[in-house]
């Protein structure tokens, strides 16, 4: 029983690491359209704007991951912008690492201008995680009066300077292990057997999508397995950041002689958001009874164009996932395949953030136009027989276990038929009150809640007010599918409990 307890406050952990995990990747997005335009028009000065932000992605997951994990402060924001600097220039003066040695790339990098280990985006990570913490810790320490300027809030960066001195003494002696242990995993991912690999990376990916810890997945893959040795001698780690400096510097196959297929890990996305699960949403709009086939158009057609224009798949995949589990299972082990077929086909496409059209467009189709091999129409060639299948899977399924998808059930409210404050106030109630409810936050299509008593929270009662799902993670995590509206939900709930 203490073991499982274990797991189950491990997963609640995760769960809010994903969460703020979220904040710095939505940045990406800008970057990469400022590269994938600043290509295509023959503009320098945009592809520069884009690929820096690329260059200081360690920077930027510190300050995003803190700001996610210490309910949007600023203050924790600036501490991790410290523990940044603080926790890399002890590094680099522990191990006498020089500029020399830095440019030269291997196990040491520069990170914002200072000569230090390479740990890519986890460094950041953990520099953010700490100054989190150290806020959630100190925000509310008084000191004895006469020290009573530094206390509270402005106690947080001196904590953080302190701790990430700390943190600069030690890494350099534990991050060796765990650098042992990504290079091993890199080699893996990357090595003779590819086509497994992108299987592997699909299929786990869409299989952690219900517990909103896909966001713990594809980082390692994106920003830390493989090596790309840029044309000025930087050494680029992950699949996302070499595929877009690859795009910068003009590489057109995505190939190198230290990394093959750049794209691997994102492309497999784009059949199944342009093509499958539309389908799936037609099929399920087939299968509705006639009387709530009105009804049944507007939640699956605005959730299959939402997936199909922006790659957001959440309120698509929450329509089958919990109240059929074969269709579950099949879903993920067809965005393995579609992976797997994007990498034989020699696609090479990229995606900012997610695979829909928007991305197709800005990463498939116009870089092809500059001569760069992403050969898009593989997406095309996978997609459509992709789209029958699970056309005439889902309307098979539904029917013969009679699946309760939207049509199928008695109709529930529509959330959109309510203002912010009036769901707030609902969904405060169905959480336990105001005082069950420990933190706020989301994604882009749900409410990441941390409650204090999870057997108080009625799930039934959510969806009755239009959720579109409640994932419970862990004991006190609560996570409730509205949509992209979740942000604004998320913000008025935070204003309305003072958290």
């Amino acid at each position: 029983m203490r073991l499982l307890s274990g797991f189950i406050k491990s997963l609640s952990k995760l769960s809010m690491i994903g969460r703020a995990l979220m904040l710095p990747i939505s940045l990406l997005p800008a970057a990469g359209l400022l590269l994938a335009f600043g290509d295509k028009f023959h503009l320098p000065l945009m592809m520069n704007a884009g690929g820096v932000i690329f260059d200081n992605l360690p920077l930027l997951f510190a300050i995003g991951s803190a700001v996610g994990l210490a309910s949007e402060s600023g203050i924790a924001a600036l501490s991790a912008a410290v523990s940044v600097f603080i926790t890399n220039i002890t590094i680099g003066t522990v191990l006498s690492i020089t500029p020399e040695m830095a440019s030269q790339g291997g196990k040491y990098a520069m990170v914002v201008g200072i000569p230090t280990l390479q740990m890519g985006v986890f460094g950041g990570l953990i520099c953010g995680i700490l100054a989190a913490w150290c806020y959630n810790r100190f925000h509310t320490l008084q000191l004895p009066e006469f020290l009573g300027f530094f206390s509270g809030k402005r106690f947080v960066a001196i904590a953080t300077a302190f701790m990430s001195f700390i943190l600069g003494l030690l890494l350099p002696y534990v991050w060796q292990h765990i650098q042992a242990g990504i290079d091993a995993l890199s080699v893996i991912v990357n090595g003779d057997n590819q086509a497994a690999s992108t299987f592997i990376f699909g299929l786990v990916e869409r299989a952690l999508i219900p517990l909103g810890l896909h966001h713990i997945w594809y980082p390692s893959f994106w920003y830390s397995f493989g090596d790309y040795t840029a044309q000025a001698g930087q050494v680029i780690h992950g699949d996302q950041t070499i595929w877009f400096k690859m795009l910068e510097e003009g590489t057109k196959s995505f190939s190198s002689s230290t990394y093959q297929n750049a794209g691997k890990f994102m492309q497999g996305e784009f059949p199944l958001m342009l093509f499958a699960l539309p389908a799936a949403c037609l099929a399920m709009y087939h299968e509705a009874h006639t009387k709530n086939k009105k009804i049944a158009a507007g939640i699956l057609f605005s959730a299959a164009l939402t997936c199909f224009l922006t790659g957001i798949t959440e309120p698509v995949e929450f329509t089958f996932i919990f109240v059929a589990p074969i269709l579950y299972v099949f879903n993920a082990i067809m965005a393995g395949l579609a992976y797997m077929c994007m990498y034989l086909l020699h696609a090479h496409i990229a995606k900012s953030f997610s695979a829909g059209l928007i991305d197709y467009i800005s990463f498939g189709i116009l870089p092809s136009f500059n001569g760069y091999q992403t050969n898009f129409l593989s997406a095309v060639m996978i997609g459509v027989p992709m789209a029958l299948i699970y056309y005439f899977t889902f309307r098979f399924v539904i029917r013969r276990f009679d699946v309760k998808t939207p049509g199928r059930t008695e109709v529930s409210v529509n959330a959109s038929d309510k203002s912010d404050d009036e769901l707030v106030s609902e969904i405060i109630g169905l959480l336990g009150g105001a005082k069950n409810i420990d933190s706020v936050g989301s994604c882009i299509t749900r409410l990441r809640i941390e409650v204090l008593n999870g057997d108080r929270v009625d799930k039934e009662g959510l969806n009755g007010v239009g959720a579109r799902g409640v994932v419970f993670v862990g004991d006190k995590g609560v996570q409730v599918i509205f949509g992209a509206r979740a942000q604004f939900i998320a913000q008025a709930m935070s204003t309305t409990l003072g958290k």
